[in-house]
């Protein structure tokens, strides 16, 4: 799947609570919303999450409580990010569809 994260500046500006993050807040967000978007998951760990958003132990329990509430914690007892999901997932049914007309592609020209 495409490591490229399309950010709709729009739905980013618009948000109340999001338009309200601070720096720091914004940052995390951000580096959460990235690793999300390579793993499809994001640990429920404090600690793992603290690492993962580049923030110490402190300051990530400072500002978790505002980032959280753009992320979901599923059935499964992961972290999702709903926002994400529709996106993600047409990402990777397009990296699929590709990958597979390539391999049409190598196969064929292998043949003649």
């Amino acid at each position: 799947m495409s490591s490229i994260i399309k950010f709709n500046a729009q739905d980013l500006l618009s948000d109340s609570d999001m338009v309200l993050f601070t720096p720091s807040e914004m940052g995390c967000y951000i580096r959460l919303v990235s690793h999300y978007w390579l793993k499809g998951e994001l640990p429920t760990d404090v600690s793992a999450l603290a690492k993962l958003s580049g923030c110490s132990i402190g300051h990530f329990k400072d500002i978790w409580p505002r980032v959280s509430e753009q992320f979901v914690v599923s059935d499964e007892g992961v972290i999702t990010c709903p926002s994400f999901d529709k996106q993600r997932s047409k990402a990777k049914e397009k990296s699929e569809r590709m990958s597979q007309t390539a391999k049409k592609r190598w196969a064929e020209t292998k043949a003649a």
